[in-house]
């Protein structure tokens, strides 16, 4: 059995059968929550980019046939699987890369990755109307400005909700990578000031929206860059909402082990790496116990996966 290390893409793992600890119910819960669109912060390496791309293969239409990638894990017998599975257009976007030293050329990474989602969708350009023709090629040519930049979330739902006759949902991950690259490298209100007017056009009163969800490592609260958004909920580490489905439980460890015969070494692995209480849930990193499976002996794998600029900046 092989296992994911540094695998963030669910079909990628499933299609190369690699080890997958359940967590497909999330989506169950996901779709019980009162809210239309959720914020879920966890630290960095705790599986928030493999969800969420588990949900995009879970909602998006799509004319392969992704049943498969499904089958054996726990939601594919619920009714959820049945009601929800591949009906909806998805907006998928990650800013885990806008990393750039100033908002000049940080903003022109943030151009590219629309004006893929953009292409991504360019089978529905025809049905647009000239004036909506016009705008989505300035996005998808990555001739678009700023200010149609900062609209193009909310006006390619609108776009799609058309085309399909259904909601989209939308899912961004790592909304606070640039926010946080800005506020290391000196650009930081520039970079405020961009991601609240994308975000808060593109889920604050958008009736084209299904459902919503934002991943990060921060809560970006004070300069209240969700302002307004009335229904968003927010699911820290400290609520119970999602509480064991990022990271891995003390039983899914035991499991885990028990597949690759270490089951004698849990005491090892929770002297290292058992150090996060998620709502009532204990949570161990998914990172770190890989690795030492992998590797057969504990290391701070965890550690060495980010810098730690921001900290060090607020302390000096």
């Amino acid at each position: 059995m092989k296992l994911p290390v540094g695998e963030s893409d669910f079909q990628k793992l499933r299609q190369k059968g690699a080890y997958f600890v359940d967590k497909s119910l999330f989506i169950k819960e996901l779709l019980d929550h009162w809210s239309d669109i959720l914020l879920i912060t966890r630290p960095r390496r705790f599986g928030k980019t493999l969800l969420l791309t588990m949900l995009r293969y879970f909602f998006e239409k799509s004319d392969e046939d992704r049943t498969r990638l499904f089958k054996g894990l726990k939601i594919y017998d619920t009714p959820e699987f049945r009601e929800h599975f591949g009906k909806y257009p998805v907006i998928f976007l990650t800013f885990k890369d806008v990393k750039e030293r100033n908002f000049e050329s940080a903003l022109e990474n943030i151009r590219g990755l629309l004006a893929e989602t953009f292409h991504y969708f360019l089978h529905i350009a025809p049905s647009l109307s000239p004036k909506d023709r016009h705008y989505f090629e300035r996005v998808a040519n990555e001739t678009a400005s700023k200010v149609d930049l900062e609209k193009s979330i909310k006006k390619l739902s609108f776009y799609l909700s058309n085309f399909y006759g259904k909601k989209p949902v939308i899912l961004i991950d790592e909304y606070d990578t640039p926010i946080h690259a800005a506020w290391v490298k000196g650009y930081y209100d520039e970079m405020i000031d961009f991601m609240r007017n994308l975000l808060s056009a593109a889920l604050k009163d958008n009736p084209h929206l299904f459902k919503g969800v934002i991943t990060g490592c921060l809560r970006i609260s004070k300069e209240s860059i969700f302002t307004g958004l009335n229904n968003l909920s927010v699911c820290s580490i400290l609520t119970r909402f999602f509480a064991d489905k990022f990271g891995f439980t003390i039983d899914e460890v035991k499991k885990l082990l028990a597949l690759f015969g270490m089951e004698d070494r849990l005491p090892e692995v929770l002297n290292w790496y058992d150090g996060y209480k998620f709502g009532e849930h204990t949570i161990l990193n998914p990172w770190s116990v890989i690795n030492f499976i992998m590797r057969k002996r504990p290391a701070p794998y965890w550690a060495n996966t980010s810098s730690n600029d921001l900290i060090r900046k607020l302390l000096l």
